[in-house]
């Protein structure tokens, strides 16, 4: 008999492409707005967008049966939605909510980013941060040629930035025809339609994307050609996600200027709940400037650096580490924020009185090295946080009347620049070999649930009881009794009880006994023997048309990057031993 836990609130977040870094965004800001409320979990289930609908490509049908993960919104008690695409399984997002539809409509949702009547939506202002960044590169930088690319005609979200980008031009006074802008399915499979863009207009000096994944085959077209971006072309984003600043240049673009998407949505979701009233919000954005791009939202004023202005201080800080405020911190956190502060305005004293002991270099050095050793570098983006140090290095170095004065101080901005690019270069190591361990943790599953002649059969259970080798240290393995196929055409029908086969706690593997392994679709999320997470992934276990259970695993970046390949190997591996 099924272990139940006692009963928690569940979110349910619905979104697409959950490897997708706006997606990663979303989750990230909506797990953040949820952490430490021990009364509530979050269930993320994540399909895959399909632009093509071609019947005749594997693709088509890989993603149609994989999007079978939204029929568990039906079955699962989820108590609120967050919702971030116009439709589940076909309902439009207007139906969602329409009375037609009694589950969805007893639950109480926030849509983000899209188009619903009469339904709460959290958006960002697409007018602003676009209106921001076209107004410098036309008064600014004299640019007279802008171009786009753009996004599908079911995203309300493209269509508003198509239709503001327009208007800027118009109310620039500059130029506007179709060829100036090119559709795309607003993924990094984009490359067809930058070709377009780009060859039809070579003498193009600006050009806006509609999000950032769509900038990463602009810029291999744009490099092929021999055109570097943010030197020959201005190019900008939308969405200012964690990946734009990695891109080589780092990628401009325009984001939330404040709350983010997510965890506004989470704010209006919990109060829905209680029962309030709320309203739709639409949050402000900016340019955040880039090599692709470059821009700044202000100067460092050689009066405020000589004040050692307070204000002008946390401003830097806010600017550099955008990240930092969006962010849940615990109490015992060390606060980044006023340490920041602290040896800034400590080293900008010394280099105003042109002086500084060893022991005040000592102490500065270590109060550094405690900023970057508890996580700065996850707050901002490193050119960018490197371009400020040295822009407030040079800027001070100025107003003095001898360098070699402020030799010590000097010192520390070095010290700072070193430690940023250690803890980067930490960092990418980590992430490498996390991904080296994963991909050898996999290859041991391969091995051992391959039928070798003289060993023996593979079966169900010797597939199960390797889960812990699949390189997900939290996760659990649910099997419909009998496999579903999926007909195409025809409702998904998933049968109400499933088997919870295991559960991996931490690397650490529990295979249940059959006769505790049964319990309703409807209760996967309060079984006991889940791993201890405040927040999980459902992925699909499916080969070909037939669907075999649903993977349970622990919301994080290495669910995100790696959940969707280990559900597919889980499933081949069942298919190739399957009698």
């Amino acid at each position: 008999m099924a272990s139940i836990g006692d009963a928690k609130k569940t979110i349910g977040l619905i979104l697409e492409d959950i490897s997708v870094d706006y997606s990663k965004e979303i989750i990230h800001s909506v797990r953040t707005a949820m952490a430490g409320k021990r009364d509530m979990r979050l269930v993320v289930l994540a399909g895959i967008h399909d632009e093509e609908k071609n019947r005749q490509d594997g693709n088509y049908w890989y993603k149609t049966v994989h999007n079978s993960v939204y029929h568990l919104e039906e079955m699962l008690n989820l108590d609120g939605l967050i919702l971030t695409l116009p439709n589940i399984c076909g309902v439009s997002g207007d139906d969602v909510i329409d009375a037609r539809y009694s589950r969805f409509a007893k639950v109480p949702k926030v849509f983000v980013s899209t188009d619903v009547a009469d339904a709460t939506t959290v958006r960002y202002d697409n007018e602003q941060g676009l209106r921001e960044a076209i107004d410098y590169l036309v008064n600014v930088k004299g640019i007279t040629k802008l171009c786009m690319l753009g996004g599908r005609d079911d995203n309300g979200d493209a269509q508003e930035r198509k239709r503001v980008f327009i208007e800027c031009l118009k109310r620039s006074k500059l130029p506007y025809t179709e060829d100036m802008y090119e559709r795309t399915d607003m993924s990094i499979e984009s490359r067809a339609a930058a070709e377009r863009l780009v060859d039809r207009n070579p003498d193009a000096q600006a050009i806006f994307c509609v999000n950032d994944q769509v900038a990463v085959p602009l810029y291999d077209v744009l490099k092929e050609r021999g055109i570097m971006p943010g030197k020959d072309v201005q190019v900008f984003g939308y969405d200012n996600t964690k990946f734009a600043g990695t891109m080589i240049p780092p990628l401009a673009s325009i984001g939330a200027d404040g709350a983010t998407l997510g965890q506004k949505a989470v704010e209006l979701l919990l109060r829905k709940m209680e029962g309030r009233e709320v309203e739709s919000v639409v949050l402000p954005t900016r340019l955040y400037g880039r090599e692709s791009l470059e821009y700044e939202m202000y100067e460092y004023t050689t009066m405020e650096m000589l004040q050692v202005d307070t204000a002008f201080i946390y401003r830097m800080f806010d600017d550099c580490f955008y990240r930092y405020s969006s962010e849940i911190h615990d109490n015992d956190e060390v606060n980044l924020r006023r340490l920041f502060f602290e040896f800034i305005s400590r080293m900008l004293r010394s280099m105003v009185s042109s002086s500084m002991t060893m022991e005040e270099f000592t102490e500065l050095k270590r109060l550094i090295h405690i900023f970057f050793e508890n996580g700065a570098m996850k707050y901002t983006d490193p050119a960018k946080l490197v371009r400020s140090i040295e822009r407030l290095q040079n800027s001070m170095n100025r107003s003095q009347k001898s360098v070699n004065a402020n030799y010590m101080s000097n010192r520390c901005f070095s010290y700072m620049k070193d430690r940023a690019i250690l803890a980067m270069s930490e960092e990418i190591n980590g992430i490498g070999e996390n991904l080296k361990k994963g991909r050898e943790r996999l290859q041991d599953f391969f091995v051992r649930c391959m039928a070798f002649e003289g060993i023996g059969e593979v079966d169900e259970e010797t597939v199960i009881r390797n889960c812990d080798r699949v390189g997900l240290p939290n996760i659990a393995v649910f099997l419909f009794e009998k496999p579903v196929d999926y007909r195409d055409g025809e409702p998904i029908e998933f049968p109400s009880v499933i088997r919870m086969m295991c559960s991996v706690r931490d690397g650490e593997i529990r295979v249940l006994a059959p006769q505790r392994r049964l319990c309703p679709v409807s209760s996967i999320l309060e079984r006991t023997e889940l791993p201890k997470c405040e927040s999980f992934a459902v992925i699909p276990i499916f080969y070909g048309c037939r669907i075999y259970g649903l993977l349970l695993s622990q919301m994080n970046e290495e669910t995100a990057d790696r959940g969707n390949i280990v559900a597919d190997q889980i499933g081949r591996t069942l298919r190739v031993n399957e009698v």
